[in-house]
């Protein structure tokens, strides 16, 4: 669809709330899963927002110094051959990999493609988002129904609600994560 260049909504560097430790956050443009009360419903569209190619993006995660890279969207699995070649070089480069995808396990077994991109994933979180399960209180998503697979089955999880604000120095304001109602009535 864009050749060897992603489909880039927003990348930030060092949030503490999209996975363990300091972490590089891609959000790709583009998703078709149309889950209504959907938080990022903007990364929707497939037009091209920010064209990155895909040797610019891996390098720009090994640079960044977080320990980890976290991808959602949008819908990372909507761009699999790039995505599928970022993780094997990201997992060759030793940088730890989470993913968000809408997909349900039972749509990512049916594709062997989608199955590669998965097993790349050191944390797996799947499922659409279901307004009518939002829970803003789980760790890292938004509805009850949404599954996490750790490739290390001895991880544990306590659940808590993470939001980071981040103040731009030309004061512009963003927030991350599910922020609870006030905060977001603050922010306006």
């Amino acid at each position: 669809m864009y050749g060897s260049k992603f489909n880039i909504a927003n990348i930030e560097f060092g949030c503490e709330i999209y996975g363990p430790g300091k972490r590089t956050v891609v959000w790709f443009q583009g998703c078709t899963l149309d889950c209504k009360g959907c938080w990022n419903e903007s990364m929707w569209s497939t037009s091209p927002n920010e064209l990155t190619d895909r040797k610019d993006l891996l390098k720009i995660i090994i640079e960044s110094g977080c320990n980890g890279v976290t991808l959602l969207g949008g819908e990372p699995l909507q761009q699999p051959e790039n995505l599928l070649w970022l993780l094997k070089e990201l997992e060759a480069c030793g940088i730890d990999i989470m993913l968000y995808t809408g997909y349900e396990a039972d749509e990512i077994s049916a594709s062997e493609t989608f199955s590669k991109i998965c097993r790349y994933a050191d944390i797996l979180v799947m499922g659409r988002y279901v307004e009518k399960e939002r829970n803003i209180s789980l760790t890292w998503r938004g509805s009850e129904n949404q599954k996490i697979v750790f490739k290390n089955d001895d991880c544990v999880l306590e659940e808590c609600n993470q939001v980071e604000i981040r103040i731009g120095e030309d004061g512009s304001v963003t927030c991350l994560g599910y922020p609870p109602d006030y905060i977001i009535d603050l922010l306006r």
